[in-house]
């Protein structure tokens, strides 16, 4: 019998930071928009995940536990070469950095729905 109430998600990001709030919230506002989104605190969970999933895009926090998230770029586009980087922090200034880096955008802390959203329509993610 087929199942009609299939949750069918149109992509799925990952998203690699430390603050668990931060996490539930963004979690919860992509899958609203029909958005999967895995999960990493550390930026050797997100090598973990990276070997695992496929992704669209990749929210990558700079400070993390374990270094700086930009610092992970290059190994992202080895490992997923036709993923989008997304850069957030709270710390505005880490946005040069993170471009330098390689990031296709950068999306100050705190965030809210309108700025992720258009930030990933702005990368050709979303209608």
């Amino acid at each position: 019998m087929l199942n009609l109430f299939v949750d069918v998600m149109k992509m799925n990001v990952l998203l690699i930071d430390d603050e668990t709030e931060i996490c539930f919230l963004l979690k919860n506002m992509l899958r609203r928009e029909g958005i999967g989104c895995d999960v990493a605190f550390s930026m050797a969970e997100g090598r973990e995940q990276l070997l695992s999933g496929h992704y669209a895009a990749v929210f990558l926090d700079i400070h993390l536990p374990d270094g700086l998230g930009y610092q992970m770029i290059p190994e992202i586009r080895e490992r997923q070469p036709d993923v989008q980087v997304i850069a957030i922090s709270a710390v505005d200034n880490e946005a040069e950095n993170a471009n330098k880096q390689g990031a296709d955008l950068f999306i100050p802390k705190p965030f809210d729905k309108g700025s992720i959203l258009g930030g990933l329509r702005s990368l050709g993610l979303t209608a």
